[in-house]
């Protein structure tokens, strides 16, 4: 179990460490001689039992409160110190307030220097700072009394903390780590021999020697050496374990890890410069939380400059709650749930705390009622619920980014949308949960479309399915554009004709000539299989001018008949569905999914030309998709020509 300790400067908070731990938490030359602590100490302690105890211990004085708060921002369980000679001082206050707006579980009450004062005064501060834990909602907090120099008290604390840790420890083993791993680093140093470590607490998943993970928000690949917790090596590493990793890279000058940066699955690497947060302004803050105000963001165990823009309103008062947008310098590495605190721009005054919402937030219509609803859903701590009220708010989720940002298993959030009875469409990157509503809406949105292409064009059979989907680009995900269409068709309101869609009612002809002209031309595309004829040798067969065959085969694309699949080259539907088909059987039979240009051309055997022009047109369509020297398919030929 990790502990922070937490207090006004001189308090006697490090020398309870080392009465508890028998470590002197003050490593740094100048803190030594200060007899003060300015950085980060960390202490480790066995107990009788076994038990395995963790101590951050954090700066009292209010110029190092940002080491302060990169000692908290990760840890669930605080000794609240207060020396009984002193009793509760400034920092007392604003470290308690900050306990408060970030929502720590576990605050433990500790009185100090006892063996200073007489009995009445130890028994007054006790009562005062039962007062103070109660206000800021620790009612019932225990609290001891102890004397690091005589030792009173010390054996009544430890036995609390042995029984707190036992409780912990049964449930943290009793749950495995969720998510994938992150580590907010706020040490990083070179040992001669072993190379880099970097420190920190684990605050998802985990890791084990030989992962591959990556520093963010810096991006740079990292590869675990080794790793140590407790002063000795482990195995593995888990979340809420304090831990030191040895790290292999190779890091640009200037780039080396530093207090701030993470170390993450590659999958969590998200750089980001913008946040949303739902935050509670302290109750001492000097002033109400201003729209646009410039502020001291911290995170993890990050202190950034930023500026606060307040989501539906002007401002916050003191005590209450909002939604709130922070624009950073720099990126950050934050996810759901990642503790937030902020500070004046002049870093005097603790102004609000809460927890991030949405590292990907949109800067467009960010105060919208529909956007707030999605950030009220969005606070919900349990996943499930969470993703309920956002589907009914946003009427379209897209279920890889929520996994991400909540650091879920993508699988898991599916089964969560599949119990909570929404429809859920495509795979990978591209799932989507829909509501019935939405999908409804959709729905009429695609037969607003097609009407209006009916009424400019009533001579034409319908648009394509990529025509038809440009019109409401930016509406919705295509995978729910999908998912209405097959809706309208499997309700007979809309009908496919080979590769073009149109309404039931829309029933448009071809002239009789044409009609004429095409029962001559059909059988000719058909004659050369997967090769059809070229215009201009159509034009030779019939006894035509290419150009005038070219503007009726234009005709005929209208309805559906054929694709222009080249500009010299029209093929009938059931030939690109035929080339389409090796497409995909290329991509089956290989293990990574993907096919090249030369293996189509030789599976198709309609030469090298001829395959370029037919694999670009299956990219224009969505068939296919070309990445660097390969192609993958993306959906089945039935989705464009039925």
């Amino acid at each position: 179990m990790i502990l922070a300790t937490a207090g006004h400067i001189d308090h006697g908070k490090t020398a309870l460490v080392r009465a508890l731990t028998g470590v002197d938490a003050d490593r740094l030359p100048e803190e030594k001689r200060r007899g003060l602590t300015i950085d980060l100490g960390f202490a480790y302690a066995s107990l009788p039992d076994g038990t395995e105890l963790g101590f951050v211990d954090v700066p009292g004085h209010e110029r190092f409160l940002p080491n302060m708060l990169a000692g908290v921002l990760s840890i669930d369980r605080v000794l609240l110190i207060v020396a009984a000679d002193d009793g509760p001082r400034p920092q007392t206050f604003e470290h308690l307030d900050i306990l408060e707006l970030i929502g720590i579980a576990d605050v433990t009450g500790v009185v100090t220097k006892i063996d200073r004062v007489p009995e009445e005064r130890r028994a007054a501060v006790e009562a005062e700072v039962a007062a103070l834990l109660s206000e800021a909602g620790f009612e019932g907090s225990p609290i001891f009394a102890v004397s690091s120099v005589t030792g009173a008290g010390i054996p009544e604390l430890s036995e609390h903390l042995s029984q707190t840790a036992r409780i912990a420890d049964r449930a943290r083993a009793a749950r495995p780590a969720a998510g994938q791993f992150r580590l907010p680093i706020d040490r990083a140093f070179l040992l001669p021999g072993i190379g880099l470590v970097v420190t920190g607490t684990v605050a998802a998943g985990e890791t084990a020697p030989g992962d591959r993970l990556v520093l963010s928000p810096r991006g740079i690949e990292v590869r675990v050496r080794g790793i140590h917790a407790h002063n000795r090596p482990i195995e593995r590493a888990a979340a809420g374990e304090r831990c030191a990793l040895n790290l292999a890279g190779t890091f640009p000058e200037g780039g080396e890890p530093r207090r701030g940066d993470w170390v993450v699955a590659p999958a969590l690497h998200l750089p980001t410069s913008r946040i949303d947060c739902r935050l509670t302004v302290s109750r001492s803050a000097p002033a109400p939380l201003r729209d646009g105000l410039p502020v001291h963001v911290h995170l993890g165990t990050e202190d950034v400059v930023g500026r606060a823009a307040v989501l539906g309103a002007r401002s916050i008062a003191p005590g209450d709650s909002g939604f709130v947008q922070v624009d950073l310098e720099h990126p950050v590495g934050v996810l759901w749930g990642d503790r937030v605190v902020l500070r004046d721009h002049a870093a005097r005054h603790t102004l609000a705390g809460g927890r991030a919402l949405d590292p990907l937030p949109p800067r467009r219509g960010r105060s919208r009622p529909e956007r707030l609803m999605a950030l009220a859903a969005l606070a919900e701590p349990d996943p499930g619920d969470a993703l309920e009220r956002l589907i009914e708010a946003a009427g379209i989720v897209p279920l890889s980014r929520f996994a991400l940002i909540r650091n879920l298993p993508q699988t898991e959030v599916e089964m969560l949308a599949e119990a909570g009875g929404f429809r859920c469409f495509g795979a990978g990157a591209s799932a989507l949960a829909v509501g019935d509503e939405r999908l409804a809406r959709l729905g009429d949105s695609l037969a607003a479309a097609l009407a209006q292409v009916h009424l400019a064009q009533p001579d034409v059979l319908g648009p394509s399915r990529a025509a038809l989907f440009r019109r409401l680009r930016g509406e919705a995900p295509e995978a729910a554009l999908d998912a209405a269409l097959a809706e309208l068709q499997a309700a007979g309101k809309v009908v496919r004709d080979g590769a073009v869609l149109r309404l039931a009612e829309h029933q448009p002809r071809l002239s009789r000539d044409d009609e004429r002209l095409w029962g001559q031309v059909q059988p000719l595309l058909r004659a050369d299989e997967l090769r059809p004829l070229r215009v201009r040798e159509l034009a030779a067969e019939l006894s035509l001018q290419p150009e005038p065959l070219t503007r009726f085969l234009k005709r005929v694309e209208r309805f559906g008949r054929v694709a222009q699949v080249a500009p010299n080259r029209f093929f009938l539907p059931e030939t690109v569905e035929r080339l389409a088909e090796v497409a995909r059987e290329l991509a089956g039979a290989s293990p990574e999914g993907y096919f090249t240009a030369a293996e189509f051309k030789d599976r198709s055997g309609i030469g090298r030309n001829l395959t370029i022009e037919v694999l670009e047109y299956l990219d224009r369509i969505g068939i296919t998709r070309r990445e660097g020297d390969v192609r993958t398919v993306l959906r089945a030929t039935a989705a464009v020509f039925g």
